[in-house]
């Protein structure tokens, strides 16, 4: 299957690229620097998913929100615990969590859509950083991997651990709420009231969210590479960190499918 997908993307004119990785990373970065130069057509994902999930009652949190300020995502969101520490019911967390779900599953295969109907030559898909949630890389009939592989050059952003453990303190100073599979959610939220011992009720939300996102980088971590190694090609962190336009970019991929076409 992949030998088929570099051999398609190496002879493609057009540029359609799937970038995936945790937050962080420089998906964004990097679709902006594509998005500067000629012919490119930027689609994000988070913001795609806020337009799917702010309607009817949700409306409010529609008021600053843009494809230049995704924030009230996090807010739509919550996080669970004590509400006069500004937290919701773990049940009222779960609710939006399926509301998230159901939105980000739109609006990722909405981009397939959007790439065959553009008139732009070269497409960038900046997914959301908790796809991995969404699909199972390791299953060659997962629909949404498919229908986005059919589509674009799937490049995943993977970092070495002394940048993980970066992110983990980048998030530290700045705990926000973040998107579970449900079932891992479930267990994470019952291990993290055992071993803080308190009923959820009496939960600092900020605690637990920070908990929960270490463990999420761990899980996420192997997800994406898991995606990468079926699915596309990978990109080191080291090499984002030296991309001074999008051309750069540009050139790290081409050499990446290179590499790939003669193994």
């Amino acid at each position: 299957m992949k030998e088929n997908l570099y051999s398609k993307w190496n002879n493609n004119k057009a540029n359609r690229y799937a970038v995936l990785g945790m937050s962080g990373l420089g998906k964004t970065f990097i679709s902006l620097q594509l998005k500067k130069l000629k012919n490119w057509n930027h689609y994000s994902v988070d913001y795609e998913i806020g337009k799917l999930l702010f309607t009817e009652n949700n409306k409010r949190f529609l008021d600053g929100f843009s494809i230049d300020n995704l924030s009230n995502l996090s807010v739509f969101l919550g996080k669970p615990g004590n509400k006069k520490k500004r937290g919701i019911t773990f049940t009222e967390y779960v609710k939006r969590q399926r509301l998230h779900k159901k939105a980000e599953i739109a609006a990722t295969l909405n981009s397939c859509k959007a790439v065959n109907s553009t008139d732009y030559e070269n497409f960038i898909c900046d997914t959301s950083g908790s796809i991995c949630e969404i699909v199972i890389p390791k299953d060659s009939k997962d629909e949404i991997l498919n229908a986005i592989s059919k589509n674009f050059l799937i490049i995943c952003l993977e970092a070495n651990k002394d940048i993980h453990e970066t992110l983990i303190q980048r998030f530290t100073l700045s705990p926000k709420p973040m998107f579970y599979q449900e079932e891992f959610l479930t267990k994470l939220w019952k291990d993290y009231l055992i071993s803080v011992n308190r009923d959820e009720t009496k939960v600092d939300p900020d605690d637990f969210i920070l908990y929960g996102y270490k463990a999420l980088v761990t899980r996420r971590q192997k997800l994406f590479e898991e995606i990468g190694e079926n699915w596309g090609i990978r990109v080191n962190f080291n090499e984002i960190k030296k991309i001074k336009t999008g051309s750069d970019f540009v050139e790290i991929v081409r050499s990446k499918l290179k590499e790939k076409e003669v193994e």
